[in-house]
């Protein structure tokens, strides 16, 4: 059995695949992390010999989509195949950022996709200067069921996507009616003070990260949109 945990809330995909470890650990599994290179070298008779003289194995791997799936030769498909048939096998394997419908060529599989909540895309269009109620509102509606992290992690991809169109770059793999939303939101903004504010995002980043600060990622959010979204 092969068992795809993915989707666009990577922090929510990764919490369970590691919740999933823990949950077989307690059903007396043993736990193997391998590389994708491991994972073709799994056999059902293999597997079925080891678990006479050991606990049950379940297998942890990532990134199967790009290491493997997107360059399948025919020999690497027959072992996959091999392994979604099997059932003494079980791999477990975690996609970030990846859709269900990039997998949908892989017949079989079980996938576990994870995603965004529809709020934080009100939050990411709420995110402009005269808007500031709006926007704490709906931040803190959202934060109640979705990690502050990820919040932040689609806040600033979303603002570094602005500033890009309000400078003029090129921002590749998004459909026009995309730029168009973005580009109208970027019209709410100076320039100057669009590139403080991405800047503030960057330096929450750096505080979270080496524990710079006392605030909390929201906290520091309530700090930097109070001062530019006013």
């Amino acid at each position: 059995m092969l068992t795809i945990i993915c989707g666009e809330d990577s922090i929510s995909s990764r919490n369970y695949f590691t919740d999933q470890q823990k949950l077989l650990k307690e059903k007396d599994f043993e736990i193997v992390n391998v590389d994708y290179h491991q994972v073709l070298e799994l056999d059902e008779t293999g597997d079925s010999e080891s678990s006479l003289f050991a606990a049950k194995h379940a297998y942890f791997t990532q990134s199967l989509n790009k290491k493997v799936f997107k360059k399948m030769s025919e020999r690497n498909e027959k072992k996959i195949k091999a392994i979604i048939a099997s059932k003494e096998i079980q791999v477990f394997d975690w996609e970030e950022e990846t859709s269900s419908r990039e997998l949908k060529s892989i017949k079989g599989i079980v996938i576990k996709e994870f995603k965004p909540s529809q709020t934080i895309f009100k939050l990411l269009d709420s995110c402009f200067p005269g808007n500031l109620k709006t926007f704490l509102t709906t931040l803190q509606t959202l934060s109640e069921s979705t990690e502050d992290i990820f919040i932040f992690i689609m806040l600033a991809r979303h603002m570094r996507n602005i500033l890009s169109v309000k400078l003029g770059e090129k921002i590749p793999k998004l459909a026009s009616w995309q730029l168009g939303k973005l580009s109208n939101q970027a019209k709410y903004w100076k320039e100057e003070n669009l590139i403080n504010f991405y800047q503030g995002l960057h330096r929450i980043d750096v505080n979270s990260k080496t524990n710079g600060t006392p605030f909390t990622v929201k906290k520091s959010l309530d700090i930097l949109t109070c001062y530019y979204l006013k």
